[in-house]
């Protein structure tokens, strides 16, 4: 007896599965409850299929007319309508498992699809049907590539049902960005959606926003952007010019200083600090007296930056240098972020370390997590190729479940276990070797690298060998297009960064379809590793550039004893303690070597889960009022609100009235309102940055940091309404007419001259005094605190070396 689709979909939930769900993990494996509407879709497409192209637009566009009041009742004829358009206008016909993540997608879930399973596609359905409120509804890219293509690549599909779609790019003015949004559906990435809306919270005029209210977003890559990127919030900067810096001299100080005798990195690699010794030497060469003393915690910050980036800022793998100026590369793309810098004094001693002009410094305008931005849409939903490792998490943060989809086709791609080496030299040789075999038989080869520096070192290799290929990294991203079409192409040797890991669609034949099948007679795409990531999901993501739509494939990682997940760890070593003792050419298999590199990235998955929820904790602290200061503030804006804070002072205001006018005085009071909650704003976030700085220092007498770090922002708050009255009246004294006109450029009523975007540091594994010494390199509450502290903080730093495990200099895993 034949089983039908639907059976087929139901009989692949193992028990497994079944009993996963009654445990409460919040992810569904069952299609079944979809099934009823997916049949009411195929029901409605039989009759739609016999519409002429200018009926379907009739009855789109009907629909659009009739008001969204019943968007479910409508759903199943849309969804019928919108699969009927993408078959004329594309010549693709979503299959049911499209449909079927439409569905889910539309019932507000993150789905999982596996590669090349058409999620693009699935998107249009749902997407169109929440545009039709004509509100606006986003499409929340991982890359700026992508949201130009999807945006371009779906097009007419929107077009047909009468719908407008527009893309969001980096570096688009303010007016290109405004049309984009105000078309029916925007592609754009979750970080320039998110600065956007900062930067309309810092508009002086009606005209300067560019976002209309949030409405509905559905997000690619769901897992990479709701949970992986979340530890880096969304800040924006002014610039506020320079100051003066000692960050040339002790980049050269630094650099004198010896690893493992002046300083030392902790075990994870995240944090670095002078020793007894270093202390020692540094004071010496800058015959400044005590480091300790409070007169020297300005320039102890700027030392702690200065080896922070000479010790643990790595070119071509944290950041690249290009154009005079520091680029810095994003962990989790591979890719360089426009204007993104990090914390002013951070940033002044990177760029002194590579000899390059010093950029201006910043004051923080505006900050918001991705999280709270993304809860800002009343409506959420995403998809991804790996969701289930992050599902309790997705559940706990958005309320979000995950459905898991079916492949169309059954997925045939090999996974080959992972082949270990001793050491990296032998590593790479091997890879290489493994490389060259599979291009001397015409197959295309995609090799998966951690870092720039690696991608670079490998390609060398391989060119040294004969073998021409294709680097895709942060230096030559502009032709990334170009690269990942010709990828799939027989003989082709792609060697990328994380670049080639989300979102890139690698076809088999490259641009040419007609050498498909000699490809997938070859075996397809073959994916070699060259290291495991911290990430099971980015190694998931990676294997998953092979075997799409049933596509043949296969996916292996080489890795050794010296990468850097074993290495930061300590992994390396009770491994060769315990299965190997000496170096060696050949690979070993063990069973414990796959155990503990499942153990190391365990550890740090569950690092960056702490992270993630100590970001969330402190800023969700602060949320409440910042969303309540930007409710006056858009209100004051859009002329909701008149200001009346220059009535208190009567005689003044009038006699500009008599000057200027009654609307030229109101235009004047809501700029300097606007400007006033703008300061006294920006002066909270760096009240809020200052304590955070040194918070820890409060457990010293065992109060919660967290606890506290609330009282005080609140209390700074209710007290933030005077300041800005204050800020209002004290500028009206200074106000003057010029030329029949309020002059307000004369006292500085202006935004700043330019503005960016940079990384905050919210990692709660840091060393907490170093966490306090770490800022933007001027007084701040934290070095008072520290300063008051004194004798206090000198004992608990002696204390904290004396007792506290260090891990000393890495020598050879065997002993040599």
């Amino acid at each position: 007896m034949e089983i039908s689709s639907s059976q087929q979909r139901r009989v692949r939930v193992t028990w497994r599965q079944r009993l996963a769900r009654m445990q409460g993990v919040p992810v569904t494996f069952d299609m079944g409850p979809y099934e009823a509407p997916l049949a009411e879709v195929a029901r409605f497409g039989g009759g739609i299929e016999r519409l002429s192209d200018r009926e379907i637009e009739t009855r789109a566009r009907a629909f659009r007319e009739q008001g969204t009041a019943s968007l479910e009742s409508i759903r199943a004829e849309f969804f019928a309508l919108a699969r009927e358009a993408s078959r004329r206008v594309l010549g693709m016909t979503p299959f049911d498992e499209q449909v079927l993540a439409a569905l889910a997608l539309d019932a507000g879930h993150i789905v999982e699809m596996q590669t090349g399973e058409g999620k693009t596609l699935a998107a249009v359905m749902p997407a169109a049907l929440r545009a039709l409120a004509g509100q606006g509804a986003h499409v929340l890219t991982f890359n700026d590539y992508l949201a130009r293509r999807d945006a371009e690549w779906m097009g007419p599909v929107y077009t047909m049902l009468g719908l407008s779609v527009g893309f969001v790019q980096e570096g688009m003015t303010p007016e290109d960005r405004r049309r984009a949004y105000l078309a029916n559906l925007t592609y754009v990435t979750a970080k320039e959606a998110g600065f956007d809306h900062l930067r309309d919270l810092l508009a002086m005029d009606p005209q300067g926003l560019v976002h209309r209210p949030l409405h509905f977003a559905l997000v690619d890559e769901a897992d990479s952007l709701l949970i992986d990127e979340a530890r880096v919030p969304l800040v924006i900067a002014g610039s506020v010019g320079r100051e003066t810096s000692s960050a040339p001299r002790l980049a050269a100080l630094v650099a004198s200083l010896a690893p493992g005798v002046h300083f030392d990195a902790d075990e994870y690699g995240r944090d670095v600090e002078l020793t007894e010794a270093g202390f020692e030497q540094v004071e010496r060469a800058l015959g400044a007296g005590s480091l300790h003393d409070a007169q020297n915690y300005r320039l102890l910050t700027e030392i702690n930056c200065a080896l922070h980036a000479h010790a643990l800022l790595r070119r071509d793998v944290d950041y690249i240098v290009r154009n005079g100026r520091i680029g810095v590369v994003d962990e989790f793309t591979g890719r360089v972020v426009a204007d993104r810098h990090w914390p002013d004094g951070l940033q002044a001693a990177l760029e002194a370390k590579e000899g390059l002009e010093r950029q201006a410094d910043g004051r923080i305008l505006g900050s918001i997590t991705l999280q709270h931005f993304l809860q800002g849409y009343p409506r959420l939903c995403g998809m991804t190729g790996t969701a289930q490792t992050a599902a309790p998490e997705l559940r706990d943060l958005y309320g979000l479940d995950v459905v898991v989809i079916p492949t169309h086709k059954p997925m045939i791609r090999i996974d080959r276990p992972d082949v270990v080496f001793t050491h990296r030299e032998a590593k790479e040789r091997a890879a290489v070797g493994e490389i060259q075999r599979a291009h001397a038989s015409g197959r295309p080869v995609l090799v998966g690298t951690l870092t720039i520096e690696e991608s670079e070192r490998v390609a060398a290799r391989l060119r040294d060998t004969g073998v021409a290929c294709e680097i895709l990294n942060a230096k030559n991203d502009a032709m990334e297009a170009r690269i990942v079409a010709r990828a799939g192409a027989p003989g082709a040797v792609t060697i990328s960064t994380n670049m080639a890991g989300r979102g890139t669609d690698i076809r088999l034949g490259g641009e040419h379809e007609e050498e498909h099948a000699q490809v997938a007679a070859l075996g397809g795409l073959y994916v070699i590793g060259t290291n495991r990531h911290e990430s099971r999901r980015v190694d998931l993501q990676l294997r998953g550039r092979a075997g799409r739509q049933g596509d043949p494939g296969e996916s292996r990682f080489f890795a050794s004893l010296e990468d850097e997940l074993l290495v930061r760890y300590g992994i390396e070593t009770l491994i060769a303690g315990r299965v190997v003792t000496a170096k060696r050419d050949e690979p070993f298999d063990h069973p414990i070597v796959r155990a503990e590199m499942a153990r190391a990235q365990r550890i740090v998955e569950g690092q960056n889960l702490e992270i993630r929820k100590t970001l969330w904790r402190y800023a969700s602290a602060i949320e409440d009022q910042r969303r309540e200061v930007m409710t006056i503030r858009q209100a004051i804006l859009r002329g909701d609100d008149v200001p009346e804070i220059w009535q208190r002072e009567p005689e003044r205001r009038r006699a500009l009235v008599e000057e200027a006018g009654e609307d030229a005085v109101q235009r004047a009071e809501r700029a300097v309102m606007l400007f006033a909650i703008d300061r006294a704003w920006r002066d909270h976030l760096a009240l809020a940055a200052d304590l955070r700085e040194g918070i820890h220092l409060v457990a010293l007498g065992g109060r919660d940091p967290l606890r506290h770090f609330t009282e005080e922002t609140t209390a700074a708050f209710r007290r933030m309404e005077e300041a800005i009255d204050n800020v209002a009246l004290d500028l009206l004294k200074d106000v003057r007419v010029k030329d029949g006109r309020i002059a307000l450029d004369e006292i500085g009523i202006r935004g700043p001259s330019s503005t960016w975007t940079y990384l905050v540091n919210d990692d709660p594994f840091r060393n907490q005094i170093g966490m306090m010494l770490t800022g933007p390199g001027r007084t701040t509450i934290a070095t008072y605190a520290a300063a008051l502290l004194g004798p206090l903080l000198l004992l608990w730093g002696v204390v904290d070396r004396v007792f506290r495990k260090r891990p000393g200099r890495r020598g050879d895993p065997f002993g040599r």
